[in-house]
């Protein structure tokens, strides 16, 4: 292990909250954008990012590279970006084994037998950890973290947006159809689509004020998966949600884990194309 000291992301924080509604504490890091201490009367959207012990570091650098401040350089507005992640400890191998256990918790709704199973096959652990919190998760973000950023720093409390892949994915539709005005733009990535839960609230609601981007992997389709992507694509725009924008992209030559990147640029890019409609 060296004893060189560690690379670090400039105008940055790190915080931890333990979390009543969750039982857990979390590790919740603030990026600052370009001239924020300079700016004290300025306030700015907020950039929420699920799983930020892998994705955290990406997200920043990604939204600075695109806003550099040169006319060519100036896709995105200036953002607080706040990571959502877990304390973890032990090798890199062994912290990202942790991680793996404690977002598919977080992330998915109800109990997964077949999820517990997968992660402890891949990503062995010693202590068993269950699913089916995301319950208490969204309590804790609802709650606990969006009061405390919005308390301590200065944002934009109509300009929320909530960044998640994979089951982290899942987690930001069930955030969608559990506290639709929570967050008023989404990056969705690779989800397992919620169709029940989208029919669900399409029987009570005819509005959804929110800017949505999703995509996925071409190569993480098969042909089941591609006719189920468009299948909700179109079941959910035929629904004419008040307030509701959904564009929607399937990305070549990307496979699951491949396709966040990229994804993700180009969700950030579109979710921030047009103000917000009220």
């Amino acid at each position: 292990m060296t004893e060189l000291p560690l690379v670090s992301i400039p105008e940055t924080e790190m915080r931890t909250i333990r979390s009543a509604a969750a039982g857990q504490e979390y590790c919740i890091s603030i990026a600052f954008p370009f001239l924020y201490h300079e700016s004290p009367k300025k306030t700015y959207p907020v950039i929420y990012v699920l799983d930020a012990n892998l994705y955290f570091g990406m997200v920043v650098e990604m939204v600075r590279a695109m806003n550099v401040r040169v006319s060519f350089c100036n896709e995105l507005p200036d953002a607080i970006i706040v990571g959502i992640g877990y304390l973890v400890s032990g090798s890199l191998a062994e912290a990202h084994a942790q991680v793996m256990h404690l977002r598919m918790r977080d992330f998915l709704p109800e109990a997964s037998e077949w999820g517990e199973k997968f992660m402890q096959e891949h990503f062995p652990i010693p202590n068993h950890v269950g699913s089916g919190g995301a319950a208490h998760f969204l309590q804790f973000i609802h709650q606990e973290l969006v009061p405390m950023i919005e308390s301590e720093y200065r944002t934009d409390p109509t300009d929320r947006i909530l960044m998640g892949h994979s089951w982290g994915g899942n987690f930001a539709f069930h955030t969608l159809f559990h506290q639709p005005h929570l967050f008023q733009r989404y990056v969705v990535v690779s989800p397992d689509l919620p169709f029940d839960d989208e029919q669900k609230y399409a029987d009570q609601h005819n509005s959804l004020p929110v800017r949505m981007y999703l995509a996925a992997g071409v190569p993480e389709l098969n042909e089941q998966g591609l006719s189920r992507f468009h299948s909700f694509v179109d079941t959910v725009k035929s629904r004419r949600y008040a307030g509701f924008t959904l564009t929607h992209q399937l990305i070549a030559n990307c496979t699951h884990c491949a396709v966040v990147a990229p994804a993700f640029q180009a969700g950030l890019s579109e979710v921030f194309d047009k103000p917000l409609q009220t």
